[in-house]
């Protein structure tokens, strides 16, 4: 078990700096499962607000609405993975910015690889996701990922590089594939 950590607050400023010395006492057990909690609270939100907005707004609303909200968080999500990792703009430095854009997806219930990862080329499978698992099992439609997921995927890829050309090669609303929710391709283009 993790050691014990004094986080007995005091009278005075709450900030970024405060908050820092405490994170970086803590073990790095304890600062782990912290950041699971944050991403899997992040993931809380987004369901939500997804089945909400689709409770009042509709769902082809629902819909377009999270897929701008992706399509600018994301490369935003790329850029500070990035620089605070200090990466190239090479088909690794796409996979770690994958990886590390993404935490929140093993916590939350995704299940999903990276199929190829070559110099050129990067291909990745979503086997499951956990908004895919809650509307399939209320038989509720699907997203269209085919169609509002593109834009998310371009732009993060851009942000590494503006030479990758993103393809979606299976989502909703194309036939159900046994264990795939999506496939993505990435090509770093000469």
């Amino acid at each position: 078990m993790s050691e014990a950590v004094d986080l007995t607050s005091r009278a005075g400023k709450v900030d970024w700096d405060l908050l820092k010395r405490e994170l970086m006492g803590m073990p790095k057990e304890t600062l782990a499962e912290l950041v699971n909690v944050w991403l899997k609270t992040f993931w809380s939100l987004q369901n939500y607000w997804m089945v909400f907005t689709e409770a009042e707004s509709g769902f082809a609303t629902a819909g377009k609405l999270d897929a701008k909200v992706w399509e600018k968080v994301a490369p935003i999500q790329a850029h500070r993975v990035k620089r605070a990792l200090g990466l190239g703009d090479d088909v690794q430095a796409l996979a770690t910015v994958l990886k590390f854009t993404a935490p929140q997806w093993a916590p939350a219930g995704f299940e999903w690889e990276f199929d190829e990862v070559c110099e050129r080329e990067l291909r990745m499978t979503v086997h499951r996701c956990p908004m895919g698992t809650y509307r399939t099992e209320r038989n509720l439609e699907l997203l269209p990922c085919k169609y509002g997921s593109p834009g998310l995927y371009t732009a993060l890829a851009k942000v590494v590089n503006e030479r990758f050309e993103t393809t979606c090669l299976h989502a909703h609303p194309d036939p159900p594939k046994e264990g795939v929710m999506c496939q993505w391709k990435f090509v770093l283009k000469d």
